[in-house]
């Protein structure tokens, strides 16, 4: 099969899997929403051989997007590719466009039995009949490798990532997150280099908070050049719903059980949970600015106690307001999925900066830029811009 004829197979086949949510996670109505289909515009074994789109989750404009990682990314690789087998994670990811690179990410990765932090050991089996993809909730069950399932399902607001874990009843369950990790600096997946990180655990708070400087786009001159922004950093603040009954740090493949705090790279940490814990909700809030920062923007967008169905409820009306601006008449359901798709994708650059009232900006020469800020977007591509609005 050609690569348009595989494109063309996924673009007929794809409302059945855009369009499986729950009763629960499909409120409020709207047709147009449910005929966006994320898949399209994914896949393919080289760059020119994709449309480069990510299948991510999160409201319009969001300033991080969550997606499942199948893929370590780079410029020229997304963390998603329809076409792969395993999933090694849960990324909120920062990149824009597949010709462009990361910056600031975080992984979120669950698991059972020993702790595995390296990519290549940490992916799960899953198969796209368990899979449900759409613009405020994601699924899909992961196989642990020894007759187990994890159910993972996702959602998030634009600076927070809500992921609820269920995990089987007689394997002991954990989630780790990775703060740092070897990434490419170019499209060459050999050209490797190791950012540097931290990492913090704290049991009374039920919190790992850490940070990365990875930011691959400086290799695109001459407005990201590296000494312009060089202090920028991404944060993070993960909060869990369940207590902790182990945890550690993990520094260049080494663990360091009951360890709370480390710098470096190749840098991740985790938390196992009690026994016959069953359901784990964990909400990662992201910032540019600082580790607090990151937890404000937890606080402020989805809160302790709120349920992942009332996160996605709140990103499903989102995506409602902007798309039912538009109704078809004498539409077909795939001249639907089609429209409605290209429109969901222009809405997603450029993606908000401000955090609060301000925003980190790359663009000055010292050492941390705070600008009170009205609500400013960051990171578009001029051939992103048309790529969203014709790729269908």
């Amino acid at each position: 099969m050609s690569k348009i004829s595989a494109f063309l197979v996924l673009l007929s086949s794809g409302l059945s899997l855009a369009s499986k949510c729950p009763p629960s996670f499909s409120i409020p109505k709207s047709d147009a929403v449910d005929h966006v289909n994320p898949l399209i515009g994914n896949g393919g074994d080289t760059p020119n051989g994709s449309g480069g789109m990510i299948p991510s989750t999160a409201p319009p404009f969001a300033m991080t997007r969550w997606v499942a990682q199948t893929h370590q990314n780079y410029v020229s690789v997304t963390p998603y590719n329809h076409t792969a087998s395993t999933i090694h994670g849960f990324q909120g990811t920062h990149q824009p466009a597949i010709w462009m690179g990361e910056s600031g990410q975080v992984v979120v990765v669950p698991g059972t039995g020993s702790v595995k932090s390296k990519f290549e050991d940490r992916g799960l089996r899953f198969s796209n009949d368990t899979q449900i993809t759409s613009p405020s909730y994601y699924r899909v069950e992961l196989d642990t490798g020894d007759g187990g399932k994890i159910l993972a399902e996702q959602s998030a607001t634009s600076r927070v990532g809500h992921l609820r874990f269920t995990f089987p009843a007689d394997q002991s369950a954990y989630v780790l997150l990775e703060a740092t990790r070897p990434t490419p600096i170019t499209n060459i997946p050999t050209n490797i280099t190791y950012p540097l990180g931290s990492i913090a655990v704290d049991p009374a708070r039920r919190e790992i908070t850490g940070s990365n400087s990875e930011r691959q786009d400086w290799i695109i001159t001459p407005t990201s050049i590296a000494q312009n922004a060089r202090n920028f950093k991404g944060y993070f603040c993960a909060r869990f719903d369940a207590p902790f009954a182990k945890f550690g740090v993990i520094r260049n493949g080494s663990e360091l059980a009951g360890a709370k705090t480390g710098k470096g790279s190749l840098l991740s940490a985790y938390a196992r949970f009690p026994a016959g814990t069953r359901k784990v909700n964990v909400r990662v809030g992201v910032s540019f600015i600082s580790v607090e920062q990151a937890r404000k923007n937890l606080d402020a967008e989805i809160a302790n106690g709120v349920a992942l169905e009332e996160t996605a409820r709140r990103t499903r009306a989102a995506w409602a307001e902007k798309l039912d601006r538009i109704r078809l008449e004498g539409a077909s359901e795939a001249d639907k999925e089609v429209f409605y798709t290209a429109f969901f994708h222009t809405l997603q650059y450029p993606y908000e900066q401000d955090e609060g009232g301000r925003y980190y900006s790359g663009y000055d020469n010292v050492e941390i830029s705070r600008h009170l800020a009205w609500p400013a977007h960051a990171k578009a591509c001029v051939a992103k811009a048309y790529c969203v609005a014709h790729f269908v």
